[in-house]
Parts: C-alpha cells; sequence; structure tokens
C-alpha cells in the first residue's frame, strides 16, 4: 500500500513547482477530514493564481484522495478561514516530501500569528457575527422562532471563533471544545441555546440578551482594522471608498453591518456632504 500511494505522489516530487506533500490517514470510519476515504494526499504548489483540484484513487480495498492545491489558496484557506480542515491537514499530517522548510515555516505561521492575519480574521468574524445577529433578532421579534434559532446560533458560533482568535489560536472543526476551555461564558450560552430547559422562545431570548452584552466587549478587536484604515487620513470616507480599500476588501459583504454598527454606538459619526443634486447629501464616515 505504502508503494501504491508513493507511486500516486512521487511524479509531483519530481516537480520544481511542488513546494510539499502531506499524507492524512483516517482515524475512524467516515472520517470527514479524509473526505471520508481512506487516506488523503495534498499537494502544495508554488503558484500565484489560486488553484485547487482533487483527484480519486483506488489501490484495492481502499479509497485514496489527492488534493492539488496552490500555496496561495492555502493562504488564503488560512488567512480567510475557508477551509478549517487545511489547518487539521497542516498540522497532524505525515510529511511525504518538503522543499527547502515550506511545511515547518507553514506549521510556525499557524502557531504563531502575525498581527495582520489576527486582525483580519477577528474582523472577518466580528462582521459575520453582526449579520447573524442582527439578522436572528429581527426574525424573533417576528416570531419565526425556529429561523431565529438558526441565526442566533450561527452568531453564537462567530462570537466563540472571535474569543478563540483572540487568544492568538486558529479556530478548529472542534470549536466548541476550544471555547470550553477558553471562553466558559460563551459555551454556557451555547449549551442553554441548544438543551435549555426553557421553550424555544425564552432560550432564544435569553440567549439575544447575552451575545449583546457580549458584542460590547468585541468591538475593539473585532473593527480595530476597520478602524485603522479610517486613521490613515483626516478627511471622512465616503463608503465606496472604504469598500475599496486593499486593506479591507475581505469585508466588503458584511462592511455596511460594521460602519453601522460603530455609528450606532458613536464609534464613528456620518457627514453630509452637499451635493450637485438640490437637496441631496451625501454620507462619508469618520472616527468620532
Amino acid at each position: 500500500m505504502e508503494y501504491a500511494t508513493r507511486t500516486i505522489y512521487s511524479e509531483y516530487a519530481a516537480l520544481k513547482t511542488t513546494l510539499g506533500i502531506i499524507e492524512v490517514k483516517k482515524k475512524w470510519p467516515r472520517d470527514p477530514l479524509t473526505d471520508q476515504s481512506d487516506r488523503l494526499l495534498i499537494v502544495i504548489e508554488a503558484k500565484e493564481e489560486p488553484f485547487w483540484t482533487v483527484k480519486h484513487y483506488q489501490v484495492g480495498q481502499e479509497k485514496i484522495i489527492l488534493h492539488l492545491v496552490s500555496d496561495s489558496m492555502m493562504d488564503r484557506w488560512i488567512l480567510m478561514n475557508e477551509n478549517r480542515r487545511a489547518i487539521h491537514w497542516i498540522e497532524d499530517g505525515m510529511v511525504l516530501f518538503e522543499r527547502n522548510t515550506f511545511l515547518l515555516d507553514l506549521r510556525q505561521r499557524l502557531r504563531n500569528f502575525s498581527n495582520d492575519e489576527q486582525r483580519l480574521q477577528l474582523s472577518l468574524a466580528f462582521a459575520k457575527l453582526l449579520r447573524r445577529f442582527e439578522d436572528g433578532r429581527s426574525l424573533f421579534l417576528q416570531e419565526e422562532h425556529q429561523d431565529a434559532f438558526t441565526q442566533i446560533h450561527h452568531a453564537l458560533t462567530h462570537l466563540a471563533r472571535l474569543s478563540v482568535l483572540e487568544a492568538g489560536i486558529h479556530p478548529e472543526i472542534v470549536l466548541w471544545k476550544q471555547v470550553r476551555t477558553l471562553d466558559l461564558e460563551i459555551y454556557k450560552l451555547h449549551e442553554e441555546l441548544v438543551s435549555g430547559q426553557e421553550s424555544l422562545e425564552q432560550r432564544i431570548h435569553l440567549v439575544i440578551i447575552g451575545i449583546e452584552h457580549l458584542i460590547q466587549s468585541k468591538v475593539l478587536p473585532g473593527t480595530l482594522l476597520l478602524l485603522q484604515t479610517m486613521q490613515q487620513r483626516d478627511e471622512p470616507w465616503p463608503f465606496s471608498e472604504l469598500m475599496e480599500h486593499p486593506n479591507l476588501q475581505a469585508l466588503k459583504v458584511d462592511l455596511g453591518s460594521i460602519v453601522g454598527f460603530l455609528v450606532r454606538k458613536g464609534y464613528v459619526r456620518s457627514v453630509a456632504r452637499p451635493t450637485k443634486g438640490v437637496g441631496v447629501e451625501a454620507i462619508a464616515y469618520e472616527i468620532a
């Protein structure tokens, strides 16, 4: 079997563009970390453009899945947290091939956040927290309790991720195991929502109150990237210019939620500017 596996990845090890090859073996039947296969091979290649493709193989009774992924895509998975399984692949996988110290450096990067990476991930988690919380609260007020539950549960998950990220750790697939150790208050809110003895309506209401309280403690870490960007100049920012700023590209979808929240809470103020249209003013934003 080892020989057959080597046959699959050896052609990639011979390529100058290959930076590293990792093998992950399943730990239990239908293991999601290995795409429910017996073995997973991850080949990381040096390519400027994000690239990812998957190939399936059968060797005897074993199913082997090969992921071909560019280093730029792997960076995106880590930075944007788009594929949390990749964290486990890198941390727990067996190194089959490595060019220079690529995989060693990648593992060190996972264990030691750079300030820029941490600020971006905190901002992304905070933006998603706000969006889900606002949607959930709105649905709750409309007495759509089943849908409100879904949104509030998602909001709690993003709140939990924020807490883990604040500790300088990447959130994992076993998120609530991490949170139980790092932030018991959030963990208990989750327990209340999913297994409390009150009615569904009462549980959602209690958790909404709890999240509202906890959001206040996450404002600075969750909005630091935006506020630091706004401090780069003295002039107020039209919203369109904030959207196009290189630092904020990853936040485009939820940027309106963050800015609106900061205005309501008094961290940012809106500034009206006259336009050519009679009675029409353009709105820009500055730090209060």
